[in-house]
């Protein structure tokens, strides 16, 4: 195959995504050891951990408005170099207040990157490959989730929780300024307009069938953070003895991107190439997440094979993971070019609300129940909810091309 200028895009982007990935997930296997030096119970664990998803929820939105209206690159650059900047702030934070600000901080950072990273890769994509690039140059967070959550548990076996973020900052840094010195800007005169009419931002509101891929979506974020924060405490309740094993484990999940990521994209282009449209894969991938998260509830409850666990708890992720590339492949099928960041900005806002009430919400019912079962449980009932609001885009609850929202 042919080496080609969006695949170096592709790549950039998935490294830029590792770097974020390795910043965000590595809280995840550290909670322990923090909870027990701060004297903190579960929920507030929870609430320590949702911090970051504070700033980030509520980033998406403008930091798309802002790429839509002065250039992707700039912004890109600027929020790298600062979540890097905040991941060594944490490292150095001394009570539960400035760790709480710091994290909040580095979710202002990484809330910037998404709503601008996904039209560069659309714009810079052929519309065959769509699919499949969003899937591939979306790899970077499951590599990222891997590297940081299973890396964080040894380092802080040797060093402590603070030396896990202070050396994740320096990846931070180096992905930066590759995005300064190799992307370039895709040129605005091309999506100017849309045969002879402006396009209105106010599209992004209007929309009957982005509404149900908005509230749909909220579910696929939560069941990701249930999982994404709490899974090496899961481990630990199975039986798992050492943080660093338990890491591990739950490190898994950032693997199961890589497959669900790359063939749900591809299944999803040859949906297209059928006419068959890309909405009824992602509601039966939303059906499958719902399943494994039961599976996984009932796992921890019976107390079942580690192995059997595991294999549940990666397909889980493989489905979770996999469903965003067809769905992000989805906007720009339906959306015009020029108002795609911040439609992409308030899609993420409104699926990172799931953000915002899982890691709380499922400590919350750990403190109550002594089981993180019910979580999952809980999980499991938003997902098929959330498949039910996404198979009703149009054409609604049947496979078809959908309609442009304009």
């Amino acid at each position: 195959m042919k080496w080609e200028k969006y695949h170096t895009v592709w790549t950039i982007m998935i490294f830029g995504w590792v770097t974020n990935y390795m910043v965000r997930s590595s809280l995840s296997p550290l909670l322990i050891p923090i909870l027990q030096e701060f004297k903190l119970t579960y929920a507030q664990a929870g609430i320590l951990a949702t911090a970051f998803f504070y700033a980030y929820t509520f980033m998406q939105l403008p930091a798309g408005h802002l790429g839509d209206r002065l250039g992707r690159k700039v912004v890109l650059v600027l929020c790298t170099s600062w979540w890097g900047l905040m991941s060594l702030l944490t490292g150095f934070a001394r009570s539960f207040l400035s760790l709480f600000v710091f994290r909040f901080l580095t979710g202002v950072g990484e809330g910037a990157y998404f709503s601008n990273d996904r039209p560069i890769i659309s714009a810079y994509t052929p519309e065959r490959k769509r699919g499949l690039g969003q899937g591939i140059s979306f790899i970077g967070l499951g590599i990222g989730m891997f590297i940081g959550v299973s890396l964080a548990g040894w380092i802080c076996d040797l060093w402590g929780w603070r030396a896990v973020f202070i050396l994740y900052a320096f990846p931070s840094f180096l992905a930066s300024f590759f995005i300064y010195y190799v992307i370039k800007e895709p040129p605005k005169e091309d999506f100017k307009k849309v045969g002879e009419r402006r396009v209105s931002y106010s599209l992004v509101l209007k929309s009957r069938d982005l509404w149900l891929l908005y509230l749909g979506g909220i579910s696929g974020i939560y069941a990701l953070w249930v999982v994404g924060t709490w899974a090496p405490a899961m481990f630990k309740e199975l039986g798992v003895k050492t943080l660093a094993q338990s890491s591990f484990y739950s490190s898994l999940l950032g693997i199961s991107a890589i497959p669900g990521l790359a063939i749900t994209g591809w299944i999803s282009d040859w949906l297209i190439r059928k006419e068959k449209g890309r909405k009824g894969l992602i509601a039966i991938e939303f059906f499958l997440i719902s399943l494994f998260m039961f599976l996984l509830g009932y796992g921890l409850k019976a107390g079942m094979n580690i192995y059997l666990f595991i294999i549940f708890f990666f397909m889980a992720g493989f489905f979770i993971w996999g469903h965003w590339a067809a769905f992000y492949a989805l906007l720009p099928d339906i959306v015009p070019y020029e108002i795609l960041g911040t439609t992409y900005g308030l899609t993420n806002t409104i699926h990172f609300l799931g953000s915002l009430m899982a890691p709380w919400a499922t400590g919350f019912i750990k403190d109550m129940t002594a089981s993180f079962s019910w979580g999952l449980y809980l999980a499991a009932i938003f997902c098929i909810f959330g498949g039910v609001l996404i198979f009703a885009v149009r054409p609604s609850f049947r496979f078809g091309r959908e309609r442009p929202i304009l």
